[in-house]
């Protein structure tokens, strides 16, 4: 029988074939877990999400002339992560049942978009519903997002995580695709009842998807904590040695520690940009809703497939340095996004912007969930979560900037303060690798 060497196909084509098999043995063993029913819930929370965040900033632009009137309502959805993720990750890792803070996230979700619609609906809609709405959904997405990421480690039971995580937050991406598209779809050939209708529709779904999950890890007994074996298993080479105080964990970790610097500073102040586009497309580009939902679409279409492409892997070497060039590409694609004007380039560029964005959230996010002990996993899923929740204090910064300059001033200096924080982090880990030899010297 040939080998693949008597076929010519080579190396390169040899690793490409084993990485796609193993990929697939991942995936058949995906069947014996509770991942199936997670990921449905996963896609409706996260399809229900985003058309409630795209139907309500589009409804903001439309409700105020001030750039920073649209940067309060992210401001509104977005600042409950600061407080609530960390607080989800804590009550996560105390043994708190993760699947009931989905199912109660899930079920306040529903409630928030099927008032809201109702409201909207009967016309008493004003500034006041409008940012109230925000804040409880907010909160809501806070305690789903948090409590759904830190579980999915433990819904795998010894399965490939780093693949698998990578998958998971390529197909969650993906609704960041469908989602803003179906939210502009129905905001052009129907109205905002229609929309946030469809968005407590699917956030139900989730609910009850969830629920069921909840019962399966109950019923076959899933555990929230991890032995002692797997927790020293699970640490780096040289904190395996630290006691189970979260601080010495996260010090001592010094890729995570990195990673988690970045996204603090990267993240809260170039995500702005998906704030910022609905001001951009209807003041520069002189566009409508299914424009602007078109390119957010298309922005999370391309950081999905780098999410997919990620998950091939059984895990990713030197995380840091990848993330580094991802952060630095993604910066000098907010310039180019900022300054373009020709609507099929803008389409170009924002894909662009999704796949280098793509490539260091997948990669962070993933790190996280396969490097992390679980006893600390909430919590750092939690800071993470922290991150995001410093996105709605920037956006309001942004909005104000938009308001004093331009939009694009803001979305273009977005993107050189993320080159910078790229540049930043270089530096940085030069510094701890060279003295990181020098101790191994001594």
């Amino acid at each position: 029988m040939l080998g693949h060497r008597d076929l010519g196909l080579g190396d390169r084509a040899l690793l490409v074939h084993h990485r796609f098999s193993s990929w697939l043995v991942d995936l058949k063993k995906l069947r014996n877990t509770a991942y199936p029913i997670y990921w449905l819930g996963g896609t409706l929370g996260h399809l229900g999400c985003r058309i409630f965040a795209i139907t309500c900033l589009w409804q903001a632009v439309h409700m105020s002339e001030k750039a920073a009137w649209v940067a309060l309502i992210g401001f509104l959805y977005g600042i409950p992560l600061l407080p609530c993720s960390p607080l989800a990750g804590w009550l996560g890792d105390k043994k708190v049942s993760r699947g009931t803070l989905l199912v109660g996230a899930c079920v306040l979700g529903t409630a928030v978009a099927g008032i809201y619609s109702w409201i909207v609906g009967n016309n008493f809609e004003t500034k006041f519903y409008l940012g109230a709405a925000n804040l409880l959904m907010g909160i809501a997405f806070a305690f789903y997002g948090a409590s759904r990421l830190a579980l999915l480690a433990t819904i795998l039971r010894g399965n490939n995580v780093f693949s698998i995580a990578s998958l998971d937050l390529s197909s969650t991406r993906m609704m960041g695709f469908f989602g803003p598209v179906i939210a502009g779809l129905l905001l052009t050939y129907y109205n905002y009842t229609v929309a946030l209708a469809v968005s407590a529709l699917t956030l139900a779904g989730a609910a009850i998807t969830f629920a069921i999950l909840r019962v399966h890890m109950s019923k076959y007994d899933y555990s929230n904590a991890s032995s002692e074996d797997e927790h020293k298993l699970s640490l780096p080479a040289d904190s395996v040695k630290l006691n189970n105080s979260f601080g010495e964990y996260l010090v001592g970790d010094k890729v995570v520690l990195l990673l988690l610097f970045m996204g603090l500073l990267a993240i809260p102040v170039g995500m702005t940009y998906l704030k910022m586009t609905p001001v951009f497309v209807d003041r520069i580009i002189k566009g409508g809703p299914d424009l602007y939902g078109n390119l957010i679409g298309v922005a999370s279409a391309f950081a999905a497939i780098s999410g997919l492409t990620l998950s091939f892997m059984s895990n990713v070497s030197k995380p840091s340095e990848k993330c580094i060039f991802a952060v630095i590409s993604f910066g000098l694609s907010l310039v180019a996004f900022a300054y373009t004007r020709s609507v099929i380039w803008l389409y170009l560029v924002a894909g662009l912007t999704g796949l280098f964005q793509g490539i260091f959230l997948t990669i962070m996010n993933a790190t996280y969930q396969s490097r992390v002990p679980d006893m600390f996993r909430g919590r750092i899923l939690g800071s993470w979560g922290m991150v995001w929740g410093l996105l709605p204090v920037a956006t309001i910064g942004a909005g104000y900037l938009t308001d004093k300059f331009s939009v694009v001033w803001v979305v273009a200096a977005s993107g050189w303060f993320c080159v910078t924080v790229g540049l930043t982090a270089t530096i940085w880990f030069t510094i701890n690798k060279s003295i990181h030899r020098s101790a191994q010297l001594l």
